[in-house]
């Protein structure tokens, strides 16, 4: 009998801390989506500009929020031994294992979403130019002047952009695209009409995509790595919550 309660408590005891790391897991998640959001170096204007990098982003939030409503009650129910709530914890996780799995699917048939083409696609489609008031076209802009890069492959991108051809048939090139004094508070444009003619001594020629790819790829890769590590640790939780059950 005194073997069997000990290895009750082991097991219980391991279930608490397993359930500490889904609730640290869920914090860790919540923290990169809001770094990707609000970071001033990071890439989260482009959350703007790419619906699946936005649905990505509110669906590491929900999920964060979540892990850390589990893992408090996967504690309570292990330390309570509480068989109700021992069960009620192993469906919500079954429930977050089949979510994660589909987000996960979801995730591989939508990855052509992140391609230069598609971005290309979006830019002609409804990029207008610096007067622009839609999101997209603010969201670039913001972009194209805190990275100090043009378009996405460059600065040639822009006469294959219909709208804002239409709206600046003058222009080679948008204003955000200008290379700035960065030694004035205002980052003031070095020359406006040299520039939006094209002459590239006054146009930043690096591409926005080049540039924001391995930061957009390191945030994905890490987000894939966390959620695989989350998945591991909610089927232990499972395991052993399931077998706290049956002996509470």
């Amino acid at each position: 009998m005194t073997i069997k309660m000990g290895r009750f408590e082991r097991v219980r005891n391991v279930t608490i801390a397993f359930s500490i790391l889904i609730s640290m897991s869920g914090c860790a998640l919540l923290a990169m989506a809001c770094l990707l959001l609000f970071y001033p170096a990071g890439p989260g204007n482009i959350i703007s500009i790419s619906n699946a990098i936005f649905i990505g982003t509110v669906y590491a939030i929900a999920l964060s929020i979540v892990l850390l409503v589990l893992g408090i009650l996967g504690s309570v129910a292990a330390f309570r031994e509480s068989r109700c709530l021992l069960m009620v914890c192993f469906l919500l996780i079954l429930l977050m294992c089949t979510v994660e799995l589909t987000a996960g699917i979801v995730a591989f048939l939508f990855r052509n979403h992140l391609t230069k083409r598609y971005f290309e696609d979006d830019l002609g489609a409804h990029y207008t130019g610096d007067n622009g008031t839609n999101a997209y076209t603010k969201s670039s802009n913001s972009i194209m002047i805190r990275f100090k890069c043009c378009g996405l492959s460059g600065p040639n991108d822009f006469p294959n952009a219909v709208n804002f051809v239409l709206l600046n048939p003058t222009f080679n090139v948008p204003v955000a695209c200008c290379k700035r004094n960065e030694s004035t508070q205002n980052r003031e444009i070095l020359n406006v009409v040299r520039c939006v003619s094209g002459d590239i001594k006054f146009v930043n020629t690096q591409g926005c995509f080049d540039l924001l790819l391995p930061k957009v790829e390191q945030t994905l890769y890490l987000a894939g790595a966390l959620s695989i590590w989350i998945l591991i640790i909610e089927i232990c939780v499972m395991i052993f919550t399931i077998w706290l059950f049956q002996r509470a």
